[in-house]
Formats: C-alpha cells, structure tokens, sequence
C-alpha cells in the first residue's frame, strides 16, 4: 500500500510544483533592464535597450503583453514547465520560450539565444513587480497636473496612471469611431484629455484637437459610454485623481502606404547598422509623418551612431514632446548625451 501512496505522491508533484510557480510569478511584472547572458551591457542602440514589457500573470494560466504602460495588452497564455516559461499566442502556438533563473523578487528569464541558453550572447530580462517598479521612479513638478485646496490632480506617467478595464482604451475608441462615422477622406491627429477621479470615474473631456465637428461629437459620445470603465490611480497606496490623455492619428493611403514601406526600409537598414540608408528613408517616411516618434528616435540613433550628437539630440527632444507613449529610450538617451 505504501508504495501506491509513494506514486500517487510523484505522479501529484508536477502538478503541485506548477500550481506553486503560477502562484509565484502571479500579478503584474515590467521589465527593468535587459543584458546579455554574461551580463554585458547592451549597446545603446540595440532595440531592446530601454524596452518596456508588461506582463500580467494570472494564476488561470492566462496572461496580458503590453509594450505600453497605459494598456492592459494583449491577450494569451502561459505555461512553466521543467524551469522554462512558455508565453503563448491565444490560439495556443508558443509565442516565446524563456528558461526561469530566478522566481523571487526579481523575475529573471533567459531567451534562447543563437547558441542555446547559455550562450553568451543569449538575453536575459530583469522584471519587477509593478509596485516596486513605480515607486522606484521619481516624481517630478511636471507630473502635476493641477493643485486646489487639499486636492491634487496628476497627469498620467508610468508612476501614477488611471486603469482601463479593457486591452486598449484607444483600441476601444477607434473602435466606437469606425462603427458610426466613415473615415474615408478624414485625416489628421485628434487629442484628448479628461479626468479619472479618485472612485474610477472619468469626466472634464477636454478636445485639445479635433478632427471635425461630426467626428468630435461622436467621440465624445464613445467616450461617455466607458465613463464608469476605470480604476483609479494610486499613489502610496491611496487613490488619487488623474489626467490621462487619448490620441489618435488618421492618414489616407496616399501617405499611409508610402511611409510604411519606408519606415520597413530604414529598419532593416538599421537593424544592419547601415546608418546612412537608415536615415534617407526615415526622413521619407517623416515627410509624410512628421508625428512618428519611433521614427524620429531611432533617426536619431543614428545621427548618434555617425557622430552628430546634436542633430540626435534635436530629434529626441522632438520625439519626447510628441504627445503621451514610453519615453524611457528617449529620456535615457538625452539624459545621457544632451546635458
């Protein structure tokens, strides 16, 4: 009988072992910095320098990806299996295999590099639980939206920002427009802010810049539909009111299509470190989106790599005052070299 129990324990054990590491590894990790396997650093003009990955982990086995902070990201799936991390597509394909180095505080995965895992030029990602993450970061004057009497109203920053209960509150929006209004013939950038109180209510819709008066009527009305669709942000464990802010871009294929296919060009250029023909075809990209900011930092990048550190710093700063999005390789990067 004893030897029964002894299977039935080992056969129990797999299971118990991973019921244990989705408890583990459950809640919301950002990813804080990114080295190589030997813990060389980066060089600053590799893609994954300054990456921002979201994971949410949750302990069904299921998860959320988001590259933005403000967006709960896309939907799918997880596995931890034998020390290695599984993140799948929700069709079920393996998305990207990780091998686990530690499950503690810190979430430290290896990505299999050209060698196998131990490769030393394998990547190995750090992350942080969100909290830890957050209070990590400073908070400026700017990130102050207004201040009366004993209420202080925030604008939304990677530190302190409002929660959409949904992937994308902007997907969400589009979304709403497309269902009502045709967008053929309709191109331009449409701004937004308003405010997520204290209780997760939004409200003070502010259009900072429009597209139409039929457009913007049918935004607000979109937007008044999920007014009740928000946790609040939170600061030192308290809620606090905060200023967030949607935007959306509109472009006709006229300037849509060849500016993709450029900005596919510079890429792979840059990706080759071919600088020069990295930098014609994102200025022609830019000619047709001049609001690009990817394409104005990684421009830049390589004005920096070819020497002209103040024509790199034009564009970065250009890119950082291009409306909300992740401005952690910019800010790094004008930290760095434009003081």
């Amino acid at each position: 009988m004893k030897y029964w129990y002894i299977l039935l324990f080992f056969s129990l054990l797999p299971r118990t072992l991973f019921a244990q590491a989705k408890n583990s590894i459950s809640g919301t990790w950002i990813s804080s910095k990114v080295t190589y396997k030997d813990g060389r650093s980066l060089p600053d003009e590799h893609v994954l320098k300054y990456v921002y990955i979201k994971y949410q982990f949750y302990r069904s086995g299921t998860l959320n990806t988001a590259l933005a902070y403000f967006e709960q990201g896309t939907d799918g799936s997880y596995e931890i299996n034998d020390g290695y991390l599984y993140i799948k597509f929700p069709q079920g394909g393996i998305m990207n295999t990780y091998r686990i180095e530690s499950l503690k505080d810190t979430l430290i995965l290896t990505e299999r590099g050209p060698k196998g895992f131990d490769d030393p030029d394998a990547l190995t990602f750090y992350f942080v639980p969100e909290p830890i993450y957050q209070n990590g970061l400073m908070l400026h004057p700017d990130d102050i939206f207004s201040i009366r009497l004993q209420d202080t109203i925030y604008k939304q920053c990677q530190k302190i920002y409002a929660k959409y209960n949904g992937p994308s509150f902007q997907h969400y929006i589009y979304e709403g427009i497309k269902d009502q209004i045709s967008m053929d013939g309709r191109a331009g950038h449409f701004a937004a802010t308003f405010i997520v109180s204290k209780k997760g209510i939004a409200d003070s819709v502010k259009i900072l810049e429009g597209i139409d008066d039929e457009f913007n009527k049918r935004f607000i009305k979109v937007f008044n539909r999920s007014r009740k669709d928000w946790r609040p942000a939170t600061l030192n464990d308290k809620s606090v009111s905060v200023q967030m802010m949607v935007e959306l871009r509109y472009s006709t294929s006229a300037t849509t299509i060849p500016s993709f296919f450029a900005t596919q060009r510079a890429n792979e250029a840059y990706q080759n470190k071919d600088y020069e023909v990295a930098i014609y075809f994102y200025d022609k990209s830019l000619q047709t989106t001049p609001t690009d900011k990817e394409n104005l930092y990684r421009r830049g990048m390589c004005k920096f790599q070819l020497g002209n550190k103040d024509a790199a710093c034009e564009d970065w700063n250009k890119a950082k005052g291009i409306g909300i999005g992740n401005n952690i390789a910019i800010d790094a990067m004008i930290e760095k070299y434009c003081k």
